[in-house]
């Protein structure tokens, strides 16, 4: 689908006409429409717009091509391909960026993106500050880059000991399913529970009002986390009770919401579950 159509559909999706979508982007009707003609094709900078008004995924709006280097992002063919630990190709990466299935240099990804948009814009014709643009809008969706490949890189394993392939992958689809707008809702509420531990501490019962709010507020976010599908109340209870038993949970609630932080969150779940019942 070329992104003229695509965005005829999003617009369509969105209940919005040209003039109103716009209205939103700061151009004019006639802009949308010639876009939606194909007669010109937005710039980077506003299919980033575009993308943040229709709540869309860029990568769902760049015409990229089916293959491309989930590290660097560029063109892959078969005789790019890196390789995984057992010497057989890999078509996820370029043999550049992945051999025996380790990445070949540590790097960050404003460095990548310095490295690599010179030549981008030397083979597509592109200025500079274009191909930086387009790369700093597509790195944070590959796999290399993205918080759930991160987060399995470092704690995959121990994760899955624990909790299952089966939970773990529905967790990580469901992450890399989210829209930009239920990625956003998701961390806001993350903010507001370490407000709301703070809050629910500072009555010291881990059975009142605002602990029993603390606990629903916490269990809806790891739904988030999870998908329906992957949770269920138990599982969540043994989740929070695990907390206790790993530093670096101990350490992330306790640094934000005092000394005990951690302790009071998992006895408000055990008690909200135990005498109200949360789901």
């Amino acid at each position: 689908m070329d992104i003229a159509t695509k965005l005829i559909e999003l617009r369509k999706r969105k209940g919005l006409t040209q003039e109103g979508l716009a209205a939103k982007l700061y151009v004019t009707r006639q802009a949308v429409s010639r876009w939606e003609r194909g007669e010109v094709v937005p710039g980077i900078d506003m299919m980033k717009l575009i993308a943040n008004v229709l709540d869309e995924p860029i990568m769902h709006l760049l015409d990229l091509p089916e293959h491309y280097c989930e590290s660097c992002g560029m063109l892959l063919t078969p005789a790019d391909y890196g390789s995984d630990a057992d010497g057989s190709k890999d078509e996820h990466y370029c043999k550049w960026c992945y051999e025996q299935g380790k990445y070949t240099y540590d790097t960050t990804m404003d460095a990548m993106i310095e490295d690599c948009a010179p030549r981008l814009a030397e083979n597509t014709g592109m200025s500079r500050d274009e191909a930086v643009s387009l790369m700093g809008a597509v790195l944070p969706h590959l796999k290399r880059w993205s918080v759930v490949h991160a987060n399995e890189m470092i704690h995959g394993k121990e994760a899955r000991e624990r909790y299952g392939d089966a939970a773990v992958d529905a967790a990580n689809e469901r992450q890399l399913g989210m829209s930009e707008a239920e990625w956003v809702e998701k961390e806001t509420l993350e903010r507001a529970i370490i407000e709301q531990l703070k809050a629910a501490m500072a009555t010291r019962d881990a059975m009142g009002p605002e602990a029993t709010k603390l606990a629903q507020m916490h269990a809806q976010w790891i739904r988030a986390q999870w998908g329906e599908g992957a949770y269920s109340p138990n599982a969540y209870v043994a989740l929070a009770q695990s907390y206790l038993a790993d530093e670096r949970f101990v350490n992330y609630y306790d640094s934000r919401a005092g000394k005990g932080a951690t302790a009071f969150l998992v006895a408000a779940i055990e008690a909200a579950m135990e005498e109200r019942g949360i789901d």
